[in-house]
């Protein structure tokens, strides 16, 4: 699974929250991964003081030769 950094900015473009996501864990197929992302982006998007949010995706790819 891949892991999220969801980013809070402030209106200058400084980070003021940042919220890391390295697996969300089920049983069977409750809910996308994505829809966990976005409801952070959500959250944080509606606080006081945070003018973006950004939200990046990092996945580890192995190669074997």
């Amino acid at each position: 699974m891949p892991s999220y950094v969801v980013t809070g900015k402030n209106s200058s473009g400084e980070p003021l929250v940042s919220v890391n996501i390295a697996a969300v864990n089920q049983d069977g197929a409750v809910v996308q991964e994505l829809d966990v992302v976005n409801a952070v982006r959500a959250e944080l998007a509606g606080t006081a003081g945070i003018a973006s949010v950004v939200a990046q995706k990092y996945e580890q790819v192995i190669t074997n030769v």
